[in-house]
């Protein structure tokens, strides 16, 4: 519990233990509340080994002795009845509990009510009652009103259950009531302004809920208020803002300590920075995704703000953009922050060297990553000894690290995506608690030796991609550490493939693509490493011929149902595709010598979960076998650029989510199987360069409404260019250029309206979906995985000025028509 909620919750319990402690205990309880406690057991339905003290025998005569209830010693009568966090499944809260008519203290908290739908309407006839938590228990409905007769009401707790409809104004009859909290519920409609009379309130919790409208004006009349969050539902998520406040009402809450509105949209909250700065007392500031800009100039405040105890600040995804203005008004608010977060916004210039200075004594979480920031990073924010986490990822920032040795705390460093640029510093390996070394996408360059690993042994990700590094290690060197996640892409791991992987556990994540590796790749390797969640290792010079038969690579493979991203592109394996690969959703293999995908695609019982399949500028040869009906869930085949011959097979109609297809560069022949018809989906189809002959399908106008790009030039098609065509109105590119066609051309091709306007065209043509990334593997098996998005973008080959060029990053601004 904060602070704010303690104080509470004693003042509760001092009362009532007041009143308990008087006088002298009468020895027995009273019969009939004895009763009541009975039937009340009754109806939770539990086992004996909850509440077992509860009873009716000889030893069970005396219920004030009873766990959890507490008696009055003047009168006998139970006045607490306390059973929370008991983590049981109990069936329902029996009527019985009204005849507890001097209870004072009620806390049912975390038992699961399988059969009482909603709050018991006759806890509100309960009216002595100043403590009343049912968080936790399943329970729904809307909030009964009668509990607006609880007028003594001093601590009210109905977080964590699945209660709907709007706030029942009988509650704001509560003039008692100090602590109200509503949170993680599915309360709707508007916040009433009668809120506003609860004088005495200094705990409000109504986060994660589906209030609307504005916040009432009224809330300047809870001037107690040490405690306000009102997060809305889903605002993580990035869902439509609902709730919405100019904040004017927030300078009278001058005794807040906790403010918590991240998700509710202050775009008119033109002067949020000088409402903020009366609140003296703030500790926890949470303002993250409101729509914030820039506010008034600090020098136009009266007087700068004294947070002397303000420790935490959230301000990031909004859209601050003046750097003197946010980090002058902190560096002369603010001494104590021990987590600053302004990630996300669109802050420009640079960070002023004193501000490092100002927070070396408490800060620990520091995050700016994601704006616009540049020049150096201040040298002061290498000396904060107190610091855990710095994030300056995705920014502009130029310059050389120091010695960063002086981080000792340090646990996560993301520099990512700057410019920073010369060798590391091997005091980094001193940093003992790192987990996270995160410094790709910079312009570093230098030898990275097993010093700056020395002492590295809680690294859990390591991203040194895209940098000029080269690696100096021994043969035999062992790394200290085990790894979630290793992206050495673009270093110099080379010439031979690095052993020192081997002495590693199973990783989520390896990228060592591009990175000078040449020669044969171990069998440890493939056993230890095939069916991890991400493996790239492209753009190399490896060599050989990949495992057929793997120990882990069976029918019940654990790892299947999560998304996996094999990369093995640009190399020079050769070979069979082993069958393994095909439980891969993404499975990248071109341009490599490969020469036989029957085991890959047909000759296997594997579960087949590829979504996208690139197998093009290989030496596949062969009829291509008819056994698609098993790739149910792919939307991108390549296979052009091989010897394919025959005819194309029927099964790939079976392929209803396929959104792109490419069979140029083959020699495949016979018509297009008219089974393709069902492929409503499809959005590219590229099948030029082959030996099709045929009319072309008039069902393609008429049925595969959705493509973008038809290319079938360079085959053999004769006959009409089909009237269908015209009614292909998303069409961009055309080309049915050397075949054999004849007739006129139909002038309702000029109803093509996508091939005259780029309006609302996105650069590429993308192929967007869901999944589930797997974080964490032990013995090939996912034991953390999280959801994800991920784009595709197409690419396929046009003829243009004469010309066959390959376009992908530009696809989607193509226009083009050729029926030369």
């Amino acid at each position: 519990m904060n602070g704010g909620v303690d104080v509470v919750l004693l003042m509760v319990l001092a009362v009532i233990l007041a009143w308990t402690s008087a006088g002298v205990a009468s020895g027995k309880c009273i019969e009939s509340e004895r009763q009541a406690l009975l039937s009340l057991k009754r109806g939770f339905n539990v086992d004996d080994d909850w509440l077992s003290s509860w009873g009716d025998g000889e030893q069970q005569k005396e219920c004030c002795n009873w766990e959890g209830v507490t008696c009055s010693n003047n009168t006998g009568h139970v006045v607490m009845l306390d059973l929370q966090n008991s983590l049981y499944d109990a069936d329902t809260i029996s009527p019985s509990l009204g005849e507890l008519s001097h209870l004072n203290y009620l806390d049912l908290s975390g038992i699961h009510f399988a059969i009482t739908p909603s709050i018991p309407t006759f806890i509100g006839s309960s009216t002595l009652l100043k403590y009343l938590n049912l968080s936790d228990c399943f329970l729904g409905g809307s909030i009964p009103p009668q509990l607006g007769n609880l007028s003594h009401l001093v601590y009210l707790d109905l977080s964590f259950n699945d209660m709907d409809g709007g706030f029942p104004t009988e509650l704001t009859n509560m003039s008692s009531l100090r602590y109200l909290d509503l949170s993680v519920n599915g309360l709707a409609e508007t916040m009433p302004p009668q809120l506003g009379n609860l004088l005495y309130l200094e705990h409000l919790d109504l986060s994660e809920n589906a209030f609307t409208g504005t916040i009432p004006s009224q809330f300047k009349n809870l001037s107690r208020l040490e405690y306000l969050d009102l997060n809305p539902k889903g605002s993580d998520d990035g869902e439509t803002m609902s709730l919405s406040s100019d904040l004017e009402w927030l300078s009278q809450l001058s005794t807040l300590r906790y403010l918590s509105l991240p998700g509710m949209n202050l775009s008119s909250a033109s002067s949020w920075q000088r409402q903020v700065s009366g609140l003296s007392h703030l500790q926890h500031l949470d303002l993250n995704g409101c729509n914030l800009v820039d506010s008034m100039p600090t020098s136009s405040l009266a007087s700068p703000a004294n947070f002397s105890t303000l420790s935490f600040v959230d301000i990031s995804n909004n859209s601050l953009v003046d750097t003197s203005f946010i980090f002058s008004w902190l560096m002369n608010s603010t001494s104590t922050l021990v987590t600053l977060r302004m990630n996300d916004n669109g802050l420009t210039g640079t960070i002023p060297e004193t501000f490092g200075v100002k927070l070396m004594s408490s800060l620990e979480d520091l995050n700016l990553a994601n704006n616009e920031l540049e020049g150096q990073i201040p040298v002061s924010f290498f000396h904060i000894a107190s610091l855990t986490k710095l994030d300056l990822s995705h920014n502009r920032f130029t310059g050389m690290l120091p010695d960063l040795s002086q981080l000792s705390s340090l646990q996560e460093l993301r520099l990512q995506n700057n410019k920073l640029n010369g060798s590391i510093h091997e005091g980094i390996g001193q940093l003992s608690n790192l987990t996270e070394l995160s410094l790709g996408n910079n312009l570093f360059k230098g030898s990275i030796s097993e010093a700056h690993f020395s002492r590295l042994s809680n690294l859990d990700t390591l991203d040194l991609s895209h940098n000029a590094f080269v690696f100096n290690v021994s043969v035999e060197w062992a790394p200290p550490f085990d790894l979630t996640l290793l992206n050495l892409a673009s270093c110099n791991l080379g010439p031979n493939f690095p052993r020192w992987l081997k002495s590693l556990m199973p990783i989520a994540e390896l990228d060592i693509s591009q990175a000078q590796i040449s020669g044969l790749i171990p069998d440890w390797f493939w056993e230890r490493y095939s069916m991890m969640p991400y493996l790239n290792l492209s753009y190399n010079h490896l060599e050989g011929i990949i495992p057929a038969n793997l120990s882990h690579a069976t029918t019940d493979g654990p790892l299947y149902k999560y998304h996996q991203t094999i990369d093995l592109s640009f190399n020079l394996f050769e070979g069979p595709i082993p069958a393994f690969i095909s439980t891969n959703t993404k499975v990248f293999l071109s341009n490599n010598r490969f020469l036989t995908a029957n085991h890959f695609l047909c000759e296997n019982s594997l579960p087949k979960n590829t979504r996208f399949m690139d197998l093009s500028s290989n030496s596949l040869s062969g009829e291509l076998r008819d056994c698609w009906i098993d790739f149910e869930e792919l939307w991108v085949l390549d296979l052009s650029d091989n010897h394919f011959h025959g005819n194309i097979p029927k099964s790939l109609g079976s392929l209803t989510n396929i959104q792109s297809i490419h069979l140029g560069g083959n020699n495949f022949s016979g018509e297009i199987p008219s089974s393709l018809i069902n492929c409503t989906q499809l959005q590219v189809f590229d099948a030029a360069h082959n030996k099709l002959s045929g009319a072309i399908p008039s069902w393609i106008g008429d049925n595969i409404r959705k493509l973008l790009v038809l290319g079938l030039h360079s085959n053999k098609f004769h006959g009409r260019i089909p009237l269908s065509m015209c009614n292909l109105n998303e069409l961009r590119v055309l080309d049915l250029s050397q075949n054999i066609l004849s007739g006129s051309i139909p002038t309702c091709l000029s109803n093509l309206s996508a091939m005259a306007t780029q309006q609302n065209s996105n650069a590429t043509i993308t192929h967007d979906y869901k999944y589930y990334f797997c974080l964490r593997v032990q013995y090939h098996r996912c034991i953390y995985s999280e959801p994800k998005d991920e784009v595709y973008n197409d690419s396929t080959s046009v003829m243009w000025k004469r010309q066959m060029s390959k376009y992908g990053s530009t696809l989607g601004l193509l226009r083009s028509i050729d029926l030369s």
